[in-house]
């Protein structure tokens, strides 16, 4: 059996590598997964994605509210926008957020 710790930092350097590969950007995961004075599972320390506070799921029974949650009080700490990307075995990945943040994206575009 997978050990859930595993799963899920396994689960954070995907995530990291997959928007290293398409921003060109510096993404790693959060020195103890945001344990530290720095929140949230992966960081952009100065790049494109630093305005983003990301929280990683890789779970068969994802409870996305309190995922949600985990992600906003982590982003209130310094103002990033809360994203949960989320995952289950052998599905893709998705992305949580607040509709406003998202159409607030999508008008800058």
């Amino acid at each position: 059996m997978v050990n859930a710790n595993d799963k899920g930092k396994r689960f954070e350097r995907k995530v990291a590598k997959m928007l290293n590969e398409r921003f060109g950007t510096n993404v790693r995961r959060t020195p103890m997964s945001g344990g530290m004075t720095i929140k949230g599972d992966i960081i952009d320390l100065d790049g494109p994605l630093a305005q983003f506070s990301f929280e990683c799921k890789n779970q068969e029974r994802l409870n996305i509210w309190s995922a949600l949650k985990q992600a906003q009080d982590d982003a209130a700490i310094d103002g990033r926008v809360p994203v949960v990307v989320f995952t289950k075995n052998h599905q893709p990945d998705y992305v949580a957020m607040k509709f406003e943040d998202w159409m607030d994206i999508i008008q800058q575009l």
